[in-house]
């Protein structure tokens, strides 16, 4: 009789012990909208792990399936560990450093290249204005820094908007004068933290992808963007560049503002008036419409194309409709009615391939110093 009370109570310890187990395991059940991989991400578990757990042969799930969440194996733990030993050390990496203003620093500019806000860099360093004299020392994060190989057919754009970087901060990290790339040249990179991205911020990007101009939401922002630029071609710096690059950078620092067809510059610019701002503030004073802008300066070859020559387009209208600043390596500026902004893009893209009807150049080179030029059409 003892020997089988022993062992009534040896089975229920043992099923004591199986039901424990049991409870430990977190079950899931299946709820609409689940997938395999939001299981996965939500309870930090591979999707193969899941499917060996349940015995499951694909991914599909019904409604009230039980998925049992295997818990983590130690050489998972071991990676989660050291995937957090590599994030402290890049924080390490993000310490501070200093800065030595120089000729051209701005505020603006040095906070884009240590991939700090300008609120940020005033704080750290108790600034009360934007004013900065060259040689004045400034705490800044340390740049991580990584090394990109040029490949063929890249381009000093398509590289700074892929590392989510500026093109002045990409060329200012690598000390180049120019845009000019050869294949396997290695550039640094600057990399900075990303915030982590959630649902929303997602689905605001591909919002902002498709946004179009609205006059309630953005009443300003060409003509406030249009005055900083006004203000930045009187600085020194500006002033001892060519022509053509003050021509790229008034450009590109116009970049997205929206686009509004006879939009003049207040509220909005179209094709024209966008070509015919950035010539203005660089001191050369063109017509408005691309009809009349195609009728001024020196007609030049597609295969001749430098910097600064202007593109047009037959588009809407059997004469020419469209325009934009030619900026190398077959790219283009421009303010885009399908994009609704100013954009870049690809003279070798279908549609502007079949539109493309010719290429001015305004001003010769030998004019290119110093000059304040009015250009009419031709009659």
């Amino acid at each position: 009789m003892r020997n089988w009370i022993v062992a009534v109570s040896l089975a229920s310890l043992i099923c004591a012990g199986s039901s424990a187990d049991a409870d430990a395991k977190t079950v899931h059940t299946v709820q609409k909208g689940d997938t395999l991989q939001k299981i996965s991400k939500r309870y930090h578990v591979s999707i193969p792990d899941l499917k060996s757990a349940n015995n499951l042969s694909s991914v599909k799930l019904a409604l009230g399936d039980k998925i049992v969440i295997p818990e983590k194996s130690a050489a998972s733990a071991s990676q989660a560990a050291t995937a957090r030993k590599e994030k402290s050390a890049l924080k390490a990496n993000a310490e501070k450093s200093t800065h030595s203003v120089k000729k051209g620093d701005t505020v603006a500019s040095i906070a884009r290249l240590h991939g700090m806000s300008e609120a940020e860099l005033k704080a750290v360093n108790g600034l009360k204005t934007a004013k900065l004299k060259i040689g004045q020392q400034l705490t800044v994060k340390k740049s991580v820094q990584s090394v990109y190989t040029v490949k063929e057919g890249d381009n000093i754009w398509s590289i700074a908007r892929k590392h989510n970087m500026s093109v002045e901060q990409l060329k200012e990290i690598n000390g180049l004068a120019d845009s000019n790339l050869k294949v396997n040249q290695k550039l640094a990179l600057a990399i900075k933290e990303q915030p982590q991205r959630t649902r929303s911020t997602e689905a605001d990007d591909d919002h902002a992808e498709q946004a179009v101009f609205d006059p309630k939401t953005t009443p300003i922002i060409a003509s406030a963007k249009i005055a900083e630029v006004k203000e930045l071609s009187k600085t020194e710096e500006v002033a001892d560049m060519s022509l053509k690059d003050r021509l790229l950078l008034f450009a590109r620092k116009m970049l997205h503002l929206p686009y509004r067809f006879g939009g003049n510059g207040i509220a909005a610019v179209d094709c024209s008036s966008y070509v015919q701002k950035v010539f203005s503030i660089a001191g050369i004073q063109i017509p408005r419409s691309a009809r009349e802008q195609f009728r001024v300066g020196e007609a030049v070859h597609k295969s001749e194309l430098n910097v600064g020559d202007l593109v047009f387009f037959q588009t809407y209208a059997s004469f020419p409709s469209h325009v934009g600043i030619y900026m190398g390596n077959n790219l283009f500026i421009h303010a885009s009615s399908r994009e609704k902004r100013v954009t870049i893009d690809n003279l070798n893209h279908p549609y502007y391939v079949s539109r493309y009807i010719g290429a001015k150049r305004l001003i010769p080179e030998a004019e290119l110093d110093g000059l304040e030029l009015q250009l009419t059409p031709k009659e």
